[in-house]
């Protein structure tokens, strides 16, 4: 009886650590898809952050000034639509778009002075 219940507590050793080292592994290659995915998002906004760029100049060049509510309240508003298509909430979409806004407005202003 002791020897089964020896060999049962190895085997139930062996066992959950190769289950744990498996949802490990898993973790492990969900971390680096997350990893893959923010190298693309941190390009994408580096990317926007180059047409920010051009519109601060031709803005500049033009006399407008580099805030207008109307239309980043139309990008806010489409943004959350999309938002709501991938099950990401409202006031993530808000604080998202209204972190990506300042840094093109602090871009832009930056054009404006010189």
């Amino acid at each position: 009886m002791k020897l089964k219940i020896i060999l049962l507590t190895i085997l139930l050793l062996f066992f959950s650590s190769f289950i744990a080292n498996a949802a490990q592994d898993n973790l492990g290659s969900y971390r680096k898809k997350i990893d893959k995915i923010d190298a693309k998002l941190i390009a994408l906004l580096g990317k926007r952050m180059a047409v920010v760029t051009a519109i601060g100049h031709y803005k500049a060049n033009h006399n407008i000034q580099p805030l207008q509510p109307k239309r980043f309240e139309a990008i806010l508003q489409k943004n959350i639509l999309l938002g709501q298509h991938v099950n990401l909430s409202e006031p993530f979409i808000r604080a998202l778009m209204d972190a990506i806004h300042e840094e093109s407005l602090a871009k832009e202003k930056v054009i404006e002075k010189k």
